[in-house]
């Protein structure tokens, strides 16, 4: 058992405080049960109540032992020591907000078993370069949104599937090395300039044609083979 630890001096003491007075006592003491915010802990005087101290991150469990500082009939676990049950997840509990601040350090978390992120209503990430290697990816949204200055996407393989799609922008173009369109229902093509270039041979097959002018339909061709 430790010594008695004085944490007033006589000559500071204050009469509005009176539990300023008394000295705290450490002890190491098991924790036998829970009422869900306070722990039973096994002294040397017996079974006293005790309740985490802001400053224990770790959040006790029945079963552990730990640092206790009893004073004026009040108790707090100051840290646990030695975990009932190193099997199961440890726990490290904040009341309140939480900001991890490093002025003039670097962030680095690992995980040999994978993470797992919950951030309830919101997450908010800003930085000014983000990069993840990863082997597959799975998203899944009700809604999404991309805004930015310019995207570029490289991919050996891709396969785009919608219900429903709308392309919306001021110049496209495509390039591509052989191209295949099937379209199993109706196509229909609005613009107020078109012209189509084949250097060598192009056909329409159709079960009626129809070709239709405003003023004039030129053929010119050093021949022409109709029927």
């Amino acid at each position: 058992m430790l010594q008695p630890l004085c944490v007033t001096r006589p000559d500071c003491a204050d009469s509005s405080l009176p539990a300023a007075n008394q000295e705290a006592n450490l002890q190491h003491a098991r924790l036998v049960m829970s009422d869900g915010k306070r722990y039973a802990a096994l002294t040397g005087q017996g079974t006293q109540w005790v309740i985490p101290a802001a400053g224990c991150l770790l959040q006790p469990a029945v079963g552990d032992l730990a640092l206790v500082s009893l004073m004026g009939g009040q108790g707090y676990i100051l840290t646990v020591l030695e975990r009932g049950a190193p099997e199961t997840p440890a726990e490290v509990t904040v009341p309140g907000d939480l900001r991890l601040s490093l002025p003039e350090g670097r962030l680095e978390l690992a995980a040999a078993r994978g993470m797992a992120l919950d951030a309830g209503p919101a997450l908010n990430v800003v930085a000014r370069q983000l990069t993840a290697a990863l082997q597959g990816a799975d998203l899944a949204c009700q809604a999404l949104r991309l805004a930015g200055d310019e995207a570029c996407s490289q991919w050996n393989t891709r396969t785009d599937v919608a219900g429903s799609r709308l392309d919306i922008a001021t110049r496209s173009e495509s390039h591509v090395e052989h191209s295949v369109r099937r379209i199993a229902g109706h196509e229909e093509v609005t613009a107020q300039s078109m012209r189509h270039t084949v250097e060598q041979d192009w056909s329409v097959r159709a079960d009626t044609a129809s070709l239709k002018a405003r003023e004039r339909v030129a053929l010119a061709a050093a021949s022409v083979q109709l029927g």
